[in-house]
């Protein structure tokens, strides 16, 4: 079941655009990529590869998790307003 949900998710935010000309948005993506840079100069390339690549593997489950709870919420949703 997971892997449908995860699917569903994936396919649903493909058509989610990123933000343009927001300029908070723009600044919180530069101030990334500048501490991005000192990490990888600090630890290299490889082990902050490994970090993300871990961290996803740890903790990418609540993506599909949160989705599913918007999913049984909008069902639910459905159902109270048909009853009426």
């Amino acid at each position: 079941m997971n892997d449908v949900i995860s699917k569903l998710y994936h396919r649903l935010i493909e058509e989610i655009q990123v933000p343009t000309e927001d300029p908070e948005y723009e600044r919180a993506v530069q101030a990334y990529l500048e501490l991005e840079e000192e990490v990888k100069k600090k630890i290299g390339l490889d082990l902050l590869s490994q970090y993300q690549r871990a961290q996803h593997i740890a903790f990418g489950w609540e993506n599909a998790a949160i989705f599913s709870c918007g999913l049984r919420f909008g069902a639910q949703f459905m159902l109270e307003v048909l009853k009426n």
